[in-house]
Order: C-alpha cells, then structure tokens, then sequence
C-alpha cells in the first residue's frame, strides 16, 4: 500500500510541474517583462547556475577518470606482471599415448569383467547347491 501511495505521490507532483511549465510557456514573456523577473535579473542567475553546473560536471568527470586509473583491477601493469609470472613456470607436462592408453584400459575393462563372471559362477553355484 506504501508503493501505492508513493507511486501516486509521485505522478501528482509530476502532472503538478508539467502543469505549472505549461503555463510558465504561455505566459514566458509575460514573465521576462515583469518587474520581480527584471529586479532579481533571473537570466544572469540562471546563466551563473549553467556555468556551475558544467564546471562541477568537468571536474566530477576528472576525479572520476583519476579514481578508474587508480583502482587496482583497472591497472593493466599489474596484470601484465601476473601474465609474465604464470608464462615463466615451468609445467612438465607428459604425453600421453592414445594407442597405448585405450589398450591398458581395454585390457582392465577385459579383466574386471573376467572377475565379474567369476564371481558371478560362484554365486551361481552355490545357490544351486
């Protein structure tokens, strides 16, 4: 229900300001040649406020840049050196002989299978006796 309320909250504030901007429009040089808009000189203010604005963008986007060059997953010397570090171990690696390989395992296979029929006659025969 809080959604509900907070959702519905936010939809009249929305149509509220959509409709205030509407006729702000209208009435916009209505508005730029009235006195209070002359005496608080709103267009120097807003054009001040632009320039902070895009100052303040500039320099978020440099110490942001700043702080990607400064983290450690982002520096590519670190990983350069743990590259190198993995390519200067020596693995012994062995072959392996697939003739040889699927002969050993035919062989056990035939002898575990021998055992299997072994047992299997032994079984066999004593329940028959």
């Amino acid at each position: 229900m809080a959604k509900n309320s907070f959702l519905g909250g936010v939809v009249k504030f929305t149509v509220a300001a959509a409709a205030v901007s509407g006729i702000c429009y209208l009435f916009r040089d209505d508005l730029k040649s009235s006195k209070t808009y002359q005496k608080y000189d709103v267009d120097e203010k807003i054009s001040k406020a632009k320039t902070v604005v895009k100052d303040k963008t500039a320099t978020i986007k440099d110490k942001a840049a700043t702080l990607k060059e400064k983290a450690p997953w982002a520096n590519k010397a670190s990983n350069d050196d743990v590259d190198e570090a993995v390519d200067e171990v020596v693995r012994d690696y062995v072959e392996i002989d697939t003739d040889d390989a699927v002969e050993e395992a035919a062989d056990k296979v035939e002898e575990a299978a021998e055992e299997v029929a072994d047992k299997a006659e032994d079984i066999i025969s004593a329940v028959t006796d």
